[in-house]
Formats: C-alpha cells, structure tokens, sequence
C-alpha cells in the first residue's frame, strides 16, 4: 500500500497535479473523499479542485503583472460621495462585456475624485475572469517606450504591450508630451484600436489635450481612435484626499470640552 501511494504520488508530481497531492497528503481532506461511493464523482470532484486551485494561481499571478498602484474594488468605492459616476454603469462594465468588444472607457475630472479608483476596480475585475491587463501612469508608459528606443526595442516593446487584453493609462494631462513621446503614444493607441481596450484618466477635458501632446494633428488622430468605441465619464467634485485631510485637520484643532 506505501508503494502504491508513492508511486501515485510520484505520478501526481509528475502530471503537476498539485492540488490532488495536498489532498491525498492532508488526512482531513482525504477523510472527506470516503463520502464518495461513485468513483465517477470523485474523480470529478478531484478534477474540480485541481482546476479551482490552478485558476486562482493564474489570477494571482495575472494580478502580480498587473502592476496595480494599489488594489481597489467597485464595493470599496463611494458612490454617494461621487453622484456624477452612474453605479449602474460602472457594475455594467464590470461584466467586462467592454473588453470583449474591444471598447474603452474614459474617465475625467480633476484629481483625487476616484478616477484611478475606477479603472483599476474594473482592471481587478478583469484579472479574476483571466484577462491580461497591465496599469500603468502616462509618465511610465512614455518613460518605458523611451527606454525601448534607446535601446532599439521599441517594436519589441510595442509588440509586447499589444499582448494585453486591457491597458490602463493613468494620469494622462499631468505632463506634456514632446514630439517624440506624443508620437510614442499614439503608436499604443493606434495599435490597440479596435483590438484592445484601454481605460485611460486623466485631469484634463478633451477640449485641452491640445496642451498634452504635441500638435493638434496628433490631438484628432489619438481621440478618433480612442472615442470611436468608448464609455465616457465626466466627473466633478472635490479631492477626497484633500477632504479627508481638512477632516482630520478639524478634529485636531477642535478644543477639548
């Protein structure tokens, strides 16, 4: 019996079947598989854990290369506190029906009202049904393409970056672009029409990407390409960073009674 149990956890290795050698290795969990009389269902049940199991490291390791600033999800967010985003259609996209069809989604306003919060819920969503995203600020996305052309990998890295099922460009209006880096960009966006998403924010209305790139030719190529299939939201309110730090600025100074 010990033989026959090395050599099938010997063949279990082999197949990589991980999560079936936890299981046959846990006393507890191999208590749970004398329940099953039909070997047809314990195999299946065996089957199913091992497929749980390599699911959810594929989504981690989808997460890690994901490269979020931080991790946010649409149940964190509030809405109260944003009424100009539409909970309805944030919750539609996260069917993430967007991706499928190759759509984008845009959000504006000024900084610190959830917009980052937004795109990289929506970016989560994605990662756990097995999309490939990438998060990055317009800043690292110019940064990197420039490296690449130093180096003579651009193609390489546009190449690469063409590989992701959702790009999310954040920040965008915070610098402008010069010649070169304008160029770049529209390079990402050219590339990604209408084969790729792309969520991209930005402080800025589309009226003053006109300061962001270089001329305004590149201005009309990048918005015809980007609007063309997109979900637009305009937000407004105040910083809830400054809020939250006004707050606690009150309570510190509030006299004790």
């Amino acid at each position: 019996m010990t033989t026959n149990f090395d050599q099938l956890e010997a063949g279990l290795k082999r197949l990589k079947l991980r999560r079936i050698r936890e299981i046959l290795q846990c006393d507890d969990s191999r208590k749970q598989l004398e329940q099953f009389n039909d070997p047809v269902e314990l195999v299946a049940y065996l089957v199913q854990e091992e497929v749980s199991a390599r699911d959810a490291t594929l989504v981690e390791a989808n997460l890690n290369k994901a490269k979020f600033s931080s991790l946010k999800t649409i149940d964190d967010f509030d809405f109260a506190l944003q009424p100009t985003v539409d909970e309805t259609q944030i919750r539609a996209l996260a069917s993430l029906d967007f991706i499928r069809s190759a759509e984008n989604v845009l959000f504006l306003g000024p900084s610190g009202i959830g917009k980052t919060h937004l795109s990289i819920a929506l970016g989560y969503e994605a990662v756990k049904a097995g999309y490939k995203v990438l998060f990055l600020t317009a800043q690292e996305l110019t940064s990197q393409l420039y490296a690449s052309l130093a180096d003579a990998t651009f193609q390489r890295e546009l190449e690469r970056l063409g590989k992701y099922h959702l790009l999310i460009i954040d920040e965008l209006g915070f610098l402008s672009l010069d010649k070169t880096a304008s160029s770049h960009f529209f390079q990402v966006i050219n590339q990604a029409y209408e084969r790729q998403s792309l969520i991209i924010t930005s402080n800025r209305p589309f009226q003053e990407w006109s300061g962001v790139f270089y001329d305004a030719v590149i201005v009309t190529a990048i918005l015809d390409r980007v609007l063309h299939h997109a979900h637009i939201f305009n937000m407004k309110g105040n910083s809830y960073r400054l809020r939250e730090y006004m707050q606690t600025e009150e309570k510190r100074v509030m006299p004790v009674s």
